[in-house]
């Protein structure tokens, strides 16, 4: 409201008799000093002239919420210096104050006396303005407790009167004696036992007080004062203990609650431990089976596998005899069925292995344009003779190395374009690449087979691509097969990261598509290497499916002596039968201690060796002829593993015990020329 007046004097009168006047108007009311809430009606507000007074209006029902917030201000207003190292005036306006609690008072007070000790400060005099009677009695109580001398006025202006002109106490009245009958303290006695000990006692101004004229009226107002404000305390110990109690109740119930629940979650547990004990069971037995089967699958596979080769190498003989018209239908029906046999008995095998997740994770760097031309020379002829067009479209923008899956994505695409080439009866085939985006490390690709088929119904797209289904599976089907190829596909393509789509429509034709994305290699890689290595994992059958077949004459004049290591004597006729008639001289060992003998008493050009065979196997023994330490056996002669176990794990087990190649039964005459013209010198 006013200015700080910093060149005010002491409020004492000076050697003259003389003091300096104060008002209203010289005071500070500083903003940051007051607050008021408009929803309880409480207001507190702060004035000073600094060093010397210090005025506070105050209205309302003053709880401790609101007494806690009013001490905030405070602690601002002395943390500004304004009173430091000072005796000062205090006012305090109490004309608007509804109620003030015994607990309230005492936080207050409790506050003001840390403030004046802490800045070594205190009010010389406080002029109380507007109190009620029960107020002054109340605030006689705590003058010796503040440390302070009341006088009590009726406003505001008659205190900066009293200051002006100093003030004017009455000390006849003060002095004044009272004189007190024994009744009369034996009655206010018996009063305050009531109070004391009548919990359900209520002091009544009216019924238990005195008249003001009394002597004791003053007394009887404090007994007042003390006795509300003793009910109040104790209806907060009675609430607080309430709460207590309510709380330990609520504890009870929570603890009981938690014990259920801690027995809940012990049961649990032991259910939980059942159900891991039984899981670890049941997996065990899963994976003893699952082993149980694929031994099962290889046993079988190679059961079913030798007694074919014996009929797919004899009829291939047979096919490069002189035959006539008639024994040539003969033998090709023989040889298609053969290969078909064989091509289906691979495709369950490969399924199987798909399933129980042994699908090889080594990628390879490879040429994907030399992958579309071994699908090409696969599959021409089988095209060719359904007068089909099988056409492959690559951009020159796709780079020649990438690093992928090349076996799987070269079975991949025999299977849809074999799947097209079923079910076209006319027009084009056509295998193509998109390329959809690239980075300086990798690039993707959308690779599609489209035919020009029977197409797909709408209703069926969903089975289509479901393990052992056909579009058509009526007995009046025109193709065969078991509905494998498409789920292979399916397979090996979500193995590498992709999904298998399909738009078709009915009597139109079918689109199978999928995007792949490819790393490209760096300069520094060794391209050759690395397809050639993807080129041994294709399945000869694969290569031999489709292919034309070369002509026996064509075989190069070797006359050679090879060593076979087999035990089947079947296998044995077959493998010398096609030996011989490719011009090689051929020793037959039943296991691998004959072989050995035979090798240290003859020089051969090469051994063909079976993995499983009784007393010695081929692995063992050709660990033991890759041992230089004997002297009496070459041991760099070149050692082709020939099996009807044909998965990677057995090749790369042939080549950590030092075989050369690695070739799988049936074997077919152009392969085995091929492996000749490779190993023979």
């Amino acid at each position: 409201m006013g200015a700080f007046n910093n060149n005010a004097r002491n409020l004492t009168p000076d050697n003259n008799g003389k003091r300096e006047s104060v008002s209203l108007e010289m005071i500070d009311f500083n903003p940051e000093w007051q607050f008021k809430d408009s929803k309880t009606g409480v207001f507190y507000k702060n004035g000073i002239i600094p060093q010397k007074l210090f005025i506070t209006f105050l209205g309302g029902n003053i709880q401790p919420e609101s007494a806690k917030r009013a001490i905030d201000i405070l602690e601002k207003m002395f943390q500004s210096g304004v009173l430091t190292n000072c005796e000062y005036i205090r006012i305090a306006d109490y004309n608007e104050v509804i109620n003030a609690p015994f607990s309230t008072r005492i936080l207050y007070a409790n506050s003001l006396n840390r403030l004046n000790s802490t800045y070594n400060c205190r009010p010389s005099i406080t002029y109380i303005c507007g109190a009620s009677l029960l107020l002054k009695t109340m605030l006689r109580l705590f003058a010796s407790y503040v440390k302070q001398l009341f006088i009590f006025v009726p406003t505001v202006q008659d205190a900066f009167v009293k200051i002006n002109t100093g003030p004017n106490l009455d000390r006849v009245e003060r002095d004044r004696k009272i004189v007190l009958s024994q009744q009369e303290i034996d009655q206010f006695a018996t009063l305050c036992g009531h109070i004391l000990f009548n919990e359900s006692f209520t002091f009544d101004e009216k019924l238990n007080g005195v008249s003001p004229d009394n002597p004791l009226h003053d007394l009887y107002t404090i007994i007042s004062l003390l006795n509300n404000d003793l009910r109040e305390l104790q209806k907060t110990e009675k609430e607080q203990k309430k709460q207590i109690e309510d709380a330990l109740e609520d504890f009870r119930m929570l603890n009981s609650q938690l014990s259920v629940q801690k027995k809940n979650v012990e049961e649990k547990e032991q259910i939980q431990q059942i159900l891991i004990k039984n899981l670890t069971q049941a997996r065990k037995e899963a994976e003893t089976a699952n082993r149980a089967k694929s031994e099962f699958l290889a046993n079988l596979s190679h059961e079913i596998i030798t007694p074919l080769h014996a009929v797919i190498g004899m009829t291939d003989l047979l096919c490069s005899t002189s035959l006539n018209s008639e024994q040539k239908t003969y033998t090709d029906t023989i040889q298609m069925s053969t290969q078909q046999l064989h091509q289906l008995l691979n495709n369950i095998l490969e399924f199987s292995k798909n399933v129980s997740g042994k699908l090889d994770s080594e990628q390879s760097i490879f040429d994907i344009r030399r992958l579309f031309d071994d699908i090409s020379s696969l599959l021409l002829d089988e095209a060719l003779k359904k007068r089909l067009l099988l056409t492959f479209a690559i951009p020159n923008s796709i780079p020649t190395p990438l690093l992928g899956y090349p076996a799987f994505l070269l079975k991949v695409l025999i299977n849809l374009v074999e799947n097209a080439i079923k079910f076209s009866e006319k027009g084009e085939i056509v295998v193509s690449i998109r390329h959809l985006s690239e980075t300086s490390d990798d690039i993707t690709l959308c690779i599609s087979v489209k035919d020009s088929g029977i197409g797909i119904p709408e209703g069926k797209k969903e089975l289509i691509l479901q393990q052992f289904t056909q579009l058509d599976s009526s007995a009046t089907r025109k193709a065969g097969g078991t509905g494998l190829g498409l789920a292979i596909a399916k397979q090996l393509i979500e193995f590498m990261g992709g999904t298998l789509n399909l738009c078709s429509v009915e009597h139109e034709g079918s689109e199978f598509w999928f995007i792949l994305a490819f790393i490209k290699p760096q300069e520094n890689s060794n391209l050759p290497k690395a397809f050639t290595a993807m080129q041994e994992r294709v399945s000869p059958s694969e290569k031999e499916l489709s292919g034309s077949q070369q002509s026996i004459e064509n075989a190069l004049p070797i006359n050679n002596r090879i060593l076979l290591v087999e035990d089947n004597s079947v296998n044995q006729r077959v493998a010398k039968a096609m030996l011989n008639k490719l011009g090689c001289t051929v020793d037959i060992a039943a296991n691998g201690f004959e072989a050995l003998d035979a090798l240290q008493q003859n020089t051969y050009a090469l051994v063909i060796m079976d993995l499983q065979m009784p007393l010695m196997g081929g692995l063992e023994a050709t660990k033991e002829i890759r041992k230089q330490a004997t002297g009496r056996i070459n041991p760099n002669i070149p050692i082709i593993a020939m099996t009807a176990n044909a998965t990677k794990e057995d090749h790369n087990n042939c080549l950590k015990a030092g075989m050369n190649d690695f070739i799988s039964k049936p074997v077919m005459m152009t392969t085995l020329q091929t492996l000749l013209q490779k190993w023979v010198q």
